[in-house]
């Protein structure tokens, strides 16, 4: 048995502390059924499994809510759940179901990703960089990104580099206008060197670098 050391409402949830270190939010409705207070004795490991048993459905329900409005990832899932309070035994519990029933698959949310970005004309050094931020593992992003063509990849620099050189001012030096155009494909995750190309490909005289 170990001691609660610490309860606290933090707005319309509870978090407890217990003096072996473990910390749980509960839900107003968890802390009714059981009101724990500073110096009660709980057994942690009891208490963890009771906590699971009533976090698990309402986890599962808000990460199928989730994966109903889009396509996520383990990270998404994993970080939202957490953020809500859920333990971390309950999080991994409600994941290993998701992908046990095939609605969560990180090597397909990968894939899928890749495919709309790149849609949004996004370059592979951003598109990349999004996929490790959703927590996507770099075996499953490297998969994804070896599906993009490097010549679609290319054709669609060219489309933006000449949205931008429309866009320039009447009487734009034409060094400013290719260096600004540059820039704003680097900016959106292309590499240097198929800035360079798309640029050339929109019929602007190449400058000394």
């Amino acid at each position: 048995m170990v001691e609660v050391t610490e309860v606290e409402k933090k707005r319309s949830r509870w978090r407890i502390i217990l003096e072996s270190g473990e910390k749980y939010m509960l839900s107003g409705a968890l802390y009714r059924e059981r009101p724990l207070r500073p110096g009660d004795s709980v057994d942690p490991e009891e208490f963890s499994h009771w906590v699971l048993l009533r976090q698990y459905r309402p986890a599962l329900e808000r990460a199928v809510a989730m994966l109903a409005l889009r396509a996520c990832s383990r990270g998404e899932i994993q970080q939202r759940l957490i953020r809500a309070g859920y333990t971390a035994d309950t999080v991994e519990m409600v994941i290993y179901k998701l992908e046990k029933e095939g609605l969560l698959n990180d090597r397909d949310f990968a894939s899928q990703w890749v495919s709309h970005r790149s849609s949004q004309k996004y370059g592979p050094r951003r598109i990349a960089r999004e996929l490790r931020m959703k927590g996507i593992s770099s075996e499953d992003a490297e998969a994804a990104m070896e599906e993009v063509d490097e010549t679609e990849n290319l054709e669609r620099a060219i489309l933006l580099a000449k949205k931008g050189f429309a866009r320039a001012k009447a009487g734009e030096d034409v060094r400013k206008t290719r260096q600004r155009v540059l820039s704003a494909l680097v900016r959106r995750g292309y590499d240097w060197e198929t800035a360079r190309q798309a640029c050339a490909a929109a019929h602007l005289p190449e400058e000394e670098e």
